[in-house]
């Protein structure tokens, strides 16, 4: 499908690559790792198409078979041009020729409908050859079944029906993405590029991605922090380490274990070179200067000399800096209670919203709690009420000797903008024992040498919410709550972040949608949805298993329920009325579906008719009232073949 040979990649004055290569096969599903700033991102953006990136530097080259079409998902993306299209209109551009096509057909039937038409001219006849071949070929391609497809797609990763109808300048950057990632799946390219796709998903729409990905026909290549998500869909790893890329035949956990081997049988080699050079040195030292054995000791010197050269330390990047916690006082046994609480929000039509509606909890010192739900449910809300940043209805009890740290996406806001990174930090370190780690946490969160002399000013949003997470690991709590902690992370941030967390001896409370994360850390889960709260006691493995179990459960009562109501029509219960009125539905609209293909056979008869009759000369020869009737009736008729169309789709 496509090859990389001899490939060397540079931006500026740092390279990436050199003189690697690699290969992407039908139906591969392959992970791209490697640390922040290897070049994972450039490379992506190198194998999409042409840049015009002039920093950019490549030598090599890249080869795919003319079958090969390239979708890819950047982290950010500009909506400038398609602002005042609706979300479903900006899908359904996914197939570029089906929509300029189906923006063809409409301008034409208006230019049909003119009242000042000349239906016996040369033009007219042109164009209504033209607005022929167009449906012919609109229908051929799947025009009819398109719009279905994108609603589909766009349910999936969390658009309700309202939102379908909204412009794409009313969403946010995060579903702004969720649409580009929609677009790409209905383009179905062959090799599908996706960077950190993961990042502004929910648990629901993530869940849903996994399952799109899992079946589909063609390749993929994701770059994600989110190992779980790459466990579950890769089944090739390639990494980029010391401007190489190296292929691992397994998903993450696979190139983890099998780089670690790796490394130990490199290491045990180079160890082994080096007693061999140390005894071939002992022995040129002690017989150099004897006659008898003066030509053994040059053969030996010889020899040394070419393993010397040849010797090469095995490179490793497998290091992990640790860092704990400062401790704090324990707080008393009850951490927090929440009786009656209640949220809600005034919207613009000036309505109101309620996010949360009596919520009970009861924390105890030591929980871990992930909080969990869809977009929208609440989650933010709920973390900043623990917080005391904003009001509400109900009563919040803090425990004894509680002290508090609390991680939002707005922390960035509390930052000194003309400070430094460095001096953020130092400023924020209790002690000088943190003062000395300040560096070591800097590094994990990504800054290096002169970067931590960066003004705050001039970072990133992401970087400076990274600035603000490190400095959560230098203050002391015994409380912690922290929202979305892991979304400007890499792996290797994540497992430090993961590691200090482990053993801070508080009580914590996480948002996430890393499940990895959450399943290293928590032994509860609280899940918000419609309002209210449910606790599930144990690991976050385990209540992603209840709740699939639980899915699956319903399914299977749903269908017993189905199968029970075709097989007993005698029984009086409630419930089973119910259930015979659904069957009753199910045949009524196998009969409309028959009845629906019937008359779609007949009017596409009819509509190829008069189709065939408006491309002879006969039919320019009528009137223009006549061809004015012929006309409407042809357009009412196209009409009520799409609304049948989509009929028949959604009874289906």
């Amino acid at each position: 499908m496509l090859e990389a040979r001899n490939l060397s990649l540079s931006v500026g004055t740092k390279q990436l690559l050199t003189d690697t290569s690699f290969r992407l096969g039908d139906k591969d599903r392959v992970s791209l790792v490697g640390l922040n700033g290897t070049g994972k991102t450039t490379l992506l953006r190198l194998i999409s198409g042409p840049t015009t990136d002039s920093a950019l530097m490549t030598n090599g080259q890249f080869l795919k078979s003319a079958e090969t079409t390239i979708g890819y998902l950047p982290q950010e993306i500009s909506f400038d041009a398609d602002l005042e299209k609706t979300a479903l209109q900006y899908a359904l551009q996914a197939n570029a020729r089906l929509f300029e096509l189906s923006e063809k057909i409409t301008r034409m039937e208006h230019e049909l409908a003119l009242p000042e038409q000349d239906y016996e001219s040369e033009a007219y006849h042109n164009l209504i050859e033209r607005f022929s071949d167009a449906m012919h070929e609109f229908e051929h391609l799947g025009g009819y079944t398109m719009q279905s497809d994108a609603e589909k797609v766009l349910a999936g990763l969390g658009f309700s029906e309202i939102d379908f109808h909204k412009k794409v300048k009313a969403f946010s950057g995060g579903w702004q993405m969720r649409l580009h990632i929609t677009k790409l799946l209905l383009q179905n390219p062959t090799l599908l590029l996706l960077d950190e796709p993961t990042n502004h998903l929910d648990i629901d729409s993530l869940r849903w991605l996994e399952n799109y990905l899992l079946n589909y026909e063609h390749s993929y290549v994701i770059v994600s922090h989110d190992r779980f998500f790459l466990d579950k869909l890769t089944t090739k790893t390639l990494e980029i380490a010391f401007e190489r890329i190296n292929e691992y035949k397994g998903n993450y956990s696979y190139y983890e274990k099998e780089k670690a081997e790796r490394y130990e049988l490199m290491m045990g080699k180079y160890e082994n070179d080096l007693k061999k050079m140390e005894e071939l040195k002992a022995f040129v030292d002690r017989f150099r200067y004897k006659a008898t054995k003066a030509r053994q000791a040059q053969s030996r010197l010889r020899q040394m000399e070419k393993m010397e050269k040849n010797l090469q330390s095995p490179e490793e990047d497998l290091s992990r800096i640790s860092f704990r916690f400062p401790k704090a006082n324990p707080s008393g046994r009850e951490v927090m209670r929440l009786d009656g609480v209640k949220k809600a929000y005034q919207l613009p039509d000036g309505t109101k919203k309620q996010v949360l509606n009596g919520i009970d909890l009861e924390v105890m010192r030591g929980d871990r709690i992930a909080i969990v739900g869809s977009n929208g449910a609440g989650k933010t809300t709920f973390c900043k009420i623990l917080a005391g940043e904003i009001d509400f209805e109900g009563k919040l009890t803090m425990g004894h000797n509680v002290t508090l740290n609390y991680f939002a996406q707005h922390q960035t806001e509390n930052l000194a903008q003309d400070k430094s990174i460095y001096m953020e930090m130092m400023d924020s370190a209790p002690s000088s024992e943190a003062q000395k780690k300040v560096r070591d946490i800097l590094g994990c969160f990504l800054f290096s040498g002169d970067a931590v002399n960066k003004k705050i000013r001039v970072l990133s949003g992401g970087e400076k919410s990274r600035v603000a997470l490190a400095k959560i690991l230098l203050q002391a709590s015994n409380l912690l709550i922290m929202d979305e902690p892991t979304n400007h992370l890499d792996m290797r941030s994540k497992e430090m972040l993961i590691d200090s967390l482990e053993y801070y001896d508080g009580t914590l409370l996480i948002v996430s949608h890393d499940r990895y994360f959450l399943d290293s850390l928590v032994n509860k889960v609280v899940e918000i949805k419609n309002g209210t709260l449910q606790l599930h006691l144990g690991t976050y493995a385990e209540y992603l298993e209840k709740a699939e179990k639980a899915i699956e459960a319903e399914r299977q009562q749903e269908a017993a329920a189905r199968q029970k109501s075709q097989s007993t029509a005698a029984k009086t219960t409630e419930k089973e009325k119910e259930q015979a009125k659904k069957t009753a539905a199910s045949k009524k609209d196998k009969k409309r579906i028959e009845e629906i293909e019937q008359k779609i056979n007949r009017l596409e008869q009819k509509k190829e008719s008069i189709e065939t009759m408006m491309a002879t000369e006969d039919f320019y020869k009528k009137s223009k009232e006549e061809n004015a009737k012929i006309l409407d009736g042809y357009h009412a008729l196209c009409k009520e073949l799409n609304a049948l169309f989509a009929e028949w789709e959604q009874i289906s």
